[in-house]
């Protein structure tokens, strides 16, 4: 793991105050009651990690990928709520049918059949092969996808606040998916290590939406 597990635990710690944090400023609006399950999960993520390096416990590992499962759908919610974009309820099930074969897979033994390795650096997780690299593809389609709502919903919005505020939004979407993709690409032996090294930059866009909140509360921008 990055660090050692009690700095895991630590930010853990951190991004779930954060996300009681981002939920109390305005519980009533939705995208921070959007902020902060995505900064729950992040944190809840870590905790997994934590769980992992000082247990022997499968679980810990299968809790830890749904948890990286849901984030590429909160990535294009996240989008669409800036955007004020409504979509019907269909849409919403396609966007959610990837995610779910994922969660369903995942929760089965025959996905994770290796042991997961808690190293100095990142958790190794066990090389699921094929389906491995179409869970790849499946984040790196919602990324692109996500970016391309916020490039949109930016060359839409009139107004110079909100335009800004999307500019800003989508800057957490490029803080921590471009250094992860930059790093395995350097440093592709860590390619079984996705989720953690991932997880590990996230803690940037935790920070990044702490920014987010602020900007949208000093012009008074709700959704």
């Amino acid at each position: 793991m990055c660090f050692a597990p009690y700095v895991s635990l630590s930010t853990f710690i951190i991004e779930f105050l954060l996300a009681i944090f981002f939920l109390l400023r305005d519980p009533k609006d939705k995208l921070n009651r959007l902020i902060a399950l995505l900064s729950f999960l992040l944190g809840f993520y870590q905790l997994n990690e934590f769980l992992i390096c000082v247990t022997d416990l499968s679980i810990f590992t299968r809790l830890a990928g749904i948890t990286t499962t849901v984030l590429p759908v909160l990535g294009v919610w996240y989008a669409l709520i800036m955007w004020r974009k409504k979509i019907r309820y269909y849409w919403h099930i396609l966007i959610l049918l990837p995610a779910t074969f994922f969660i369903v897979m995942i929760s089965f033994p025959i996905y994770y059949t290796g042991k997961t390795v808690c190293n100095y650096v990142f958790i190794q997780y066990p090389n699921t092969g094929l389906l491995g690299q179409f869970y790849g593809l499946y984040y790196i389609t919602y990324i692109v996808g996500a970016g391309i709502l916020f490039y949109y919903a930016v060359l839409q919005t009139k107004d110079v606040y909100e335009k800004r505020l999307l500019q800003l939004g989508s800057l957490g979407m490029l803080i921590f998916t471009v250094p992860t993709f930059i790093f395995l690409q350097f440093l592709p032996m860590f390619y079984t290590s996705f989720p953690s090294v991932l997880c590990e930059f996230a803690l940037l866009l935790a920070i990044e939406l702490v920014v987010v909140l602020w900007y949208k509360e000093k012009h008074k921008i709700k959704y």
